[in-house]
């Protein structure tokens, strides 16, 4: 479909299952809402969204379109089984009242329940499918465990309990796939990889951010490809603010030096890791990103076993988290296979170190950076290594020259825009078909 009005804005309508755990990928999505705000002609779609979602879309105010009152998602074991949730946001999806002649494309961001409106699209319409990483629940353990490691059940059941979601997982997406005019797309090299890995897409993780995929005589893709996200530096100034230094001191920090890591207290995060790799250092570890208070609880008495002070933080304000960052000796994450990682950027920007494990995203992310240090998950020694290496004054502040001149050079703000522009780009243009 190409844009017939002269001097138009692409028109998309952006579809996310649900905002409920306004996590990274929900920040990363409402962000790439306002960038495009006054670019784009958006209307958002979803079944499930918060106040405080919207809120952070302004000054962008796309249409929305969604239920009366946010979709009840079907839970436990049972749902799980007879994959309820999925079921229940095709039917929600049905509900709606979509002008889809209103729109050039649609931008699905991978959620529980986006998927599931892939049906009720005009076959004429090209489709991007933004899969940050295929839904990890269903084809890893990593988020089925405690964060100290162990099953939450055994994980031959868990495999069996997800069988039917997978099964639906790879028809929506083998069905996106045979459509003409579709994408798909990670946000990064190593998402990309997944992608070949989970669905047979073939990929070249070595192509550049937002290279649009090769096509057969149908325009439909052979290849996945990736966009990176951005990293919006004015919420990461170089040098503290008032309102940072005011915010930070009213939280609870440890006496001494520490390292934070972010991430919900979580196998999947790594945390329990990160607590190991303290032992024996000067260090205490300040955990910030949510979690239950019994995994909190249970952390901190780790913690205390292994002779590692630990404080976990309630939730921040982004100054106050800030704060909290730029005061840390390192910031520091084990998460399992990220799949793009935007811890060591944010740290990278504030002048404090990156130290993450040589995995997933984290390796594409700082490769290259000339900032802090990745290191093998087992690696004693090399974590070790790197925590003296942070400490030392003349090659921290070379780290924080160069880390922040990296995120600046190849995460700006308009990067993720400009990349999902040239994927439609074929076809918002006269020579599409």
């Amino acid at each position: 479909m190409a844009l017939e009005r002269e001097g138009a804005r692409p028109r998309l309508l952006i579809v996310r299952g649900s905002f409920a755990t306004m996590g990274g990928a929900e920040r990363e999505l409402l962000q790439l809402i306002r960038m495009a705000h006054g670019r784009w002609d958006v209307h958002l779609a979803t079944l499930d969204i918060s106040e405080e979602a919207q809120e952070l879309m302004l000054p962008a105010t796309p249409t929305l379109i969604k239920p009366p009152t946010n979709l009840n998602w079907p839970e436990g074991a049972l749902a799980e089984v007879t994959a309820a949730a999925s079921k229940a946001a095709q039917k929600a999806w049905a509900a709606l009242d979509i002008p889809w002649e209103q729109f050039d494309v649609v931008h699905l961001s991978v959620c529980r329940g986006t998927l599931e409106i892939l049906p009720l699209i005009p076959s004429h319409l090209p489709v991007n499918y933004h899969c940050l990483e295929p839904p990890r629940w269903l084809y890893e353990d990593v988020l089925h465990r405690h964060p100290n490691g162990q099953p939450k059940r055994p994980l031959w059941l868990t495999n069996l309990v997800f069988t039917r979601q997978r099964r639906r997982d790879q028809r929506f997406v083998r069905n996106l796939l045979k459509r003409p005019k579709s994408a798909i797309f990670g946000n990064s090299p190593w998402s990309q990889i997944l992608l070949e890995r989970t669905y047979g897409l073939p990929s070249d993780p070595t192509t550049t951010n937002g290279h649009p995929p090769r096509r057969d005589s149908n325009h439909r893709p052979l290849e996945g490809s990736h966009v990176l996200p951005t990293v919006d530096l004015s919420n990461w100034p170089a040098e503290a603010t008032a309102e940072e230094e005011t915010e930070r001191g009213d939280v609870a920090l440890p006496a001494g030096p520490y390292v934070v890591t972010i991430g919900t207290v979580s196998h999947v995060k790594g945390t329990y890791d990160t607590l190991r790799s303290l032992v024996s250092t000067p260090y205490a570890l300040v955990q910030a990103g949510g979690g239950s208070a019994e995994e909190k609880a249970a952390l901190i008495a780790e913690g205390e076993r292994l002779g590692v002070n630990v404080v976990c933080m309630p939730r921040l304000t982004q100054a106050a988290l800030v704060g909290v960052v730029r005061g840390a000796h390192a910031m520091v994450s084990h998460a399992h296979h990220e799949p793009f990682g935007f811890t060591p950027l944010e740290a990278m920007a504030v002048g404090v170190p990156p130290i993450m494990v040589d995995e997933g995203g984290f390796h594409y992310t700082m490769t290259g950076s000339g900032a802090g240090v990745l290191v093998q998950r087992d690696d004693r020694e090399g974590w070790l290594a790197a925590y003296e290496a942070a400490g030392d004054g003349e090659t921290r502040a070379a780290w924080a020259s160069a880390g922040r001149k990296h995120v600046a050079s190849n995460y700006p703000p308009e990067s993720q825009l400009e990349a999902i522009e040239r994927i439609m780009a074929p076809f918002l243009s006269d020579e599409s078909v």
